[in-house]
């Protein structure tokens, strides 16, 4: 799913200002040197009472100091991969929309248009659009019937330029959505205009129109598998199947990633010339698992031809309309606030000269080094640099350029918001300077304490002394936390066998998993966390199924999605039962109930000794934990964990339980290793799409969207359910269940109600096989130093605390540094 991550707290609440003190040129014009200077090099000429002496004012410096563990080292919005990275971009740019506070004591945001001045569904007056780029239309429809949803018209604003003052237009945004799409570089960031929810028309034809074909899922094409043999060459993703990337065999030749099922030819699975596999021999010993689905199925590939080899940018639906205006056509229906809000930003925008010069060939791909440094970097946002030392210091200036400026009247620039703010219009950027340093945690800590930073992240150990702390501000995320399994019992018998672990077939049991989840007292577990807050359901209470016309739509607070948790929690309501009401009995529910962990332990021992699966013994599993290094915090928490279901196996005749957790986790990944049956456990999390939660249940169900991390678990392009949906059974796999309430999905156009029931219904359902279940809920915990103050203590989906933008100083620089001296250089913030 995609995550909306408005990035380092920065663009969350920005405005434009009124007008703009440093013009911008066209693109073959001059610089205009005389339309300002910067702040630094401003006077103001006055005139004393009785003198004509002039006076110099030099402005005041507001400079921001923050910190990362590791520098971000690409923020092309193209190929940008990590949260730092996107951080980082959101410095340089300036999206055609964005939200702001409108009344933060009652958490009412609006929209502010930036480098838009307007954003308008016109698919009613361009209904030939949708033919022309080929839309996905609703079953039964025809581009006639289709009034909205698919084409929006962008007004540009005309004062937006570059760094450097040259003039952005309509052309510029053409030529940078050729480039994300283009087949010849095959960007990373692509996928979120050809694919998924907002993907523009024609985008995947385009970005792939250079390759000859793709390897799809048989099951798309074939009924069966053995139909598929009948027809031809059906091939393994032995990547995918077996987790070969990489792989060598005895005499050094590198594992395919595609094998013919017939292909006798034999590669070794660890280089070291034993365990050797060839598509044939895989497809003799796991056959089996692509009839009866354990998340291998996917991996069963055949070739189809790209039937739009060639194809041009014109099949895109981007377009210009005139130097100012373009057209952006969804390849599906969204509704108007969705795209806007949700992907019509902007921010793919590249200045064309610099792109263009620093392309070079990389095999058969064309790539840039756009957006990797100072040089490489050309901004039209309020930020940009003025110096950057790598693995060391970032540090960012105004970009004197950006339109937003005025003359503040005393030699330096200022800005104003161009909407109210709880009723007035208030000045927006008042830091002149930020400055990144790389260190760790404990080395922000003491920087922090000492006022050489004004932004820090407390671990767990320090969250209880600075709880009460009024400069602490904590942001809940939509992820979730969850621990996820391999349930397959071949493969948790091979991990027996060979990866390290003991009795690890006792995870297979539906029995033994859910009475894990029981066990666990979240309230005290995520005290050893920076912050979480304790999760019983898949998605938290961030997700909104109407929020741009009910900010208080939350899917959580409706009745159905309260009754489904009751339901998986076993919590009774109504007249003689414990809990009066459904608000008493879902308020009550904490996940833990050792008791009844206990009865499904004992259970789950006899279900497993019948089954021939455990014997008796202690029972010992490696669980793949996190990406990077294992910390103190980590450490603790599996050791909960382990105390928890060593607590609920006590008295059932399985042996000790000891969980050892493993870092370090990059290739493959903890989500890839567990399915590959690396590990039977894995710790990570899910979340992103908030204001469209009907879609969430693809990560889990739908392997054409995304890989499966409970992969070995089940397949969901074959197992069906059936849900009672307005009083009608109906019968879907799981993999269409996800997708049913999206695009052209066969509830997409069903009513808030019966969509809310059926994803509730998913959710229990989903929630009682226990191939994952919930721990925490995501957040952010900072601590901002004395000097600053973000604009409201009540944090907002939508803004934030207001942001960099709506940040306010206590102190100047000069100040500041008198002030830290006053205290003897240790500040004091319980």
């Amino acid at each position: 799913m995609k995550r909306f991550n408005k990035g380092f707290a920065l663009l969350l609440a920005s405005a434009l200002a009124v007008s703009s003190l440093s013009g911008c040129t066209n693109k073959n014009d001059p610089a205009d040197t005389s339309a300002g200077t910067s702040a630094s090099e401003s006077t103001n000429a006055s005139t004393s009472a009785g003198s004509n002496t002039e006076v110099k004012t030099q402005p005041k410096e507001y400079t921001y100091h923050v910190y990362m563990t590791a520098l971000a080292d690409n923020w092309n919005p193209h190929t940008w991969e990590m949260n730092s990275d996107d951080a980082m971009r959101r410095y340089f740019c300036t999206p055609w929309v964005d939200t702001t506070v409108d009344n933060s004591e009652e958490g009412e945001y609006q929209k502010v248009f930036l480098a838009a001045t307007s954003i308008d569904d016109v698919t009613a007056a361009h209904q030939d659009d949708l033919t022309k780029y080929g839309c996905t239309l609703p079953a039964g429809k025809t581009a006639s019937d289709i009034k909205e949803g698919y084409v929006y018209e962008i007004k540009l604003n005309p004062d937006i330029c570059w760094e450097d003052g040259t003039k952005i237009a309509a052309d510029d945004y053409v030529y940078s959505m050729q480039q994300l799409l283009d087949p010849d570089m095959k960007n990373y960031r692509a996928n979120n205009y050809y694919d998924g929810d907002y993907a523009v028309a024609g985008g995947r034809k385009y970005f792939y129109s250079k390759t000859a074909g793709y390897y799809v899922p048989y099951a798309s094409v074939y009924a069966s598998l053995d139909e598929a043999i009948a027809a031809g060459d059906v091939l393994i993703d032995c990547f995918g199947f077996w987790g070969a990337e990489g792989y060598v065999d005895a005499n050094g030749n590198a594992a395919p990633q595609y094998v013919s099922i017939t292909d006798e030819t034999k590669y070794s699975a660890d280089g070291a010339g034993d365990d050797e596999f060839s598509g044939k021999s895989l497809y003799e010993e796991y056959g089996s698992y692509f009839q009866i689905g354990t998340g291998y199925e996917s991996n069963v590939v055949v070739w189809q031809d790209n039937a739009d080899l060639g194809a041009g940018f014109d099949v895109v639906g981007f377009y210009k309309v005139d130097d100012y205006t373009v057209r952006y056509v969804g390849q599906e229906a969204t509704e108007y606030n969705l795209m806007v809000l949700g992907q019509l930003d902007g921010s793919f925008l590249v200045y064309k000269d610099l792109y263009e010069k620093l392309k070079t060939k990389s095999g058969d791909l064309v790539t840039t080094s756009y957006g990797t440094s100072k040089e490489t970097t050309m901004s039209y946002g309020v930020w940009k640099f003025e110096s950057f030392q790598e693995d060391k210091q970032i540090v960012l200036t105004r970009n004197e350029k950006w339109y937003g400026w005025q003359d503040d009247g005393n030699g330096g620039l200022i800005s104003y918001t161009p909407v109210e703010i709880d009723g007035e219009i208030r000045q927006q950027y008042q830091t002149t300077k930020i400055v990144i340093d790389v260190m760790t945690d404990d080395a922000a800590k003491q920087a922090f304490l000492k006022g050489d930073l004004d932004s820090w992240t407390p671990s767990s150990a320090d969250l209880s002394t600075y709880s009460l702390s009024d400069k602490m501000y904590k942001s809940p995320e939509t992820y979730t936390e969850r621990l996820f399994f391999n349930t397959n019992v071949d493969a948790l018998k091979e991990m027996d066998k060979s990866k390290g672990n003991t009795n690890s077939v006792v995870l297979s049991n539906v029995n033994f998993r859910k009475a894990f989840s029981l066990c666990i007292d979240r309230a005290e577990w995520v005290g050893k966390t920076a912050g979480f807050v304790p999760a019983y359901a898949m998605l938290n209470n961030l997700y909104y199924y109407d929020f741009y016309n009910d900010p208080t739509s939350s899917y959580r607070n409706s009745e159905p999605a309260k009754k489904a948790i009751c339901n998986v929690y076993g919590v009774e309501y109504g007249a003689g039962k414990a809990y009066a009401t459904l608000d008493d009995a879902y308020e009550s529910i904490n996940g833990y109930n050792l008791t009844e962990a206990k009865k499904l332990m004992a259970q789950a021992r006899q279900e497993l000794a019948d089954a021939g699966l455990y014997n008796g013994g202690d029972i010992y599993i490696r669980v793949a934990w996190m990406a990077g290094a294992l910390d103190s915090d980590n450490e603790a928490q599996v050791s909960l964990l382990q105390d928890y279901l060593n607590a609920a196996v006590e008295g059932s005749g399985f042996g000790k339980v000891t969980l050892e957790p493993l870092g370090n986790l990059t290739s493959p990944s903890r989500y890839d290793a567990v399915p590959q049956g690396e590990y039977a456990i894995g710790y990570g999390a899910w979340g992103g799409a908030a204001f469209y939660p009907y879609t969430y249940f693809r990560v889990y169900c739908d392997p054409d969207y995304t890989k499966l991390h409970e992969g070995a678990c089940w397949d969901p392009t074959t197992e069906t359910l059936t849900l009672t949906v307005n009083g009608v059974e109906d019968t879907m796999t799981w993999q269409e269940w996800s997708g049913c309430m999206e695009g052209t999905g066969k509830y997409s156009s069903a009513d808030q109600l019966t969509k809310l029931q059926i994803l509730a219904d998913i959710e229990e359902k989903f929630l009682e096989k226990y191939y994952c279940f919930p721990l925490a809920s995501t957040t952010v915990c900072e601590m901002i130093s004395h000097k600053v103050n973000y604009y409201t203590d009540e944090y907002n989906l939508m803004y934030g605390f207001g942001g960099l933008a709506l940040m306010t100083y206590n102190y100047d620089d000069a100040e500041w540094a008198e002030y830290v001296q006053s205290q003897n250089g240790t500040l004091s913030y319980e």
